[in-house]
Parts: C-alpha cells; sequence; structure tokens
C-alpha cells in the first residue's frame, strides 16, 4: 500500500457531508465515514482521525481511498462483495432433476431432502433450494 496523500475536500463536498453528517436520518455507518473525511479533509493524519472517530487507521484509510476515488457518493453504499459460497452450476441442478424425476431411492418411495443430498454429496440445503 502507497502512502495516502493528504485529501482536498471541496466547498460543496464539505456542505454535503456535514449535511450527512448533521442529518438524523442518515444512517450511521454514512455518518461515521463523512467524519473520517471531513477530519481527513481538515489535514488531520490517519492515526489522529482514527483516535477522534474511534476506529482503525486501515479504516481511516480505506474510506479516504474511497472518497479520493468516487467522492460523496462512494461513501453512500458499501462495495459489492463476492458471494460467500460459489452458486451451483446448472450442470449439478439439472443431475438433481434428472435424478429426482425417473429413479426411486433404494428402500424408499420418494427421495428427500437428505436421501438426495447424501447421494448426490450436496448439502440438504442445496437440494432443497433446487
Amino acid at each position: 500500500m502507497g502512502k495516502i496523500e493528504r485529501i482536498e475536500v471541496p466547498a460543496a463536498d464539505r456542505d454535503r457531508l456535514e449535511s450527512l453528517v448533521g442529518d438524523r436520518n442518515t444512517s450511521q455507518k454514512v455518518v461515521w465515514r463523512a467524519r473520517i473525511v471531513l477530519l481527513a479533509g481538515e489535514g488531520l493524519r490517519a492515526t489522529e482521525v482514527a483516535g477522534r472517530v474511534g476506529t482503525s487507521t486501515l479504516t481511516v484509510r480505506r474510506w479516504r481511498r474511497r472518497y479520493a476515488q468516487a467522492g460523496v457518493d462512494g461513501l453512500l453504499k458499501d462495495a459489492t462483495r463476492p458471494p460467500g459460497r460459489k452458486p451451483l452450476t446448472a450442470a449439478v441442478i439439472q443431475r438433481v432433476v434428472d435424478m429426482t424425476l425417473p429413479e426411486k431411492p433404494p428402500r424408499a418411495t420418494q427421495w428427500s431432502v437428505r436421501s438426495m443430498a447424501a447421494v448426490t454429496g450436496l448439502s440438504h440445503t442445496s437440494v432443497q433450494r433446487i
């Protein structure tokens, strides 16, 4: 990570950030981010801003960087993240569906979610979603 240069907050952005901080309907995470940028715009170092806001210097740097890249709008919403688990492929879904229709499980009259999961190697919740 390179050193972050001091950020300049134009008057229009400063007014918008201050209105976000002062508005009681603004979510607290947005208020927190706006305070970070306002304090950084005053020339405070990341460690000083972190102490005043009550967070880590890494978090301060992250939001300073986001503001420098995307402006005030970048502070209003979280960055998208990849899903926690990979989605099931179409081939896996088709295999479960194909097993469900013509085949019957051993020693049973129909598939249960758990018996299908045991045969396919998927979790029972994955089979249930299919």
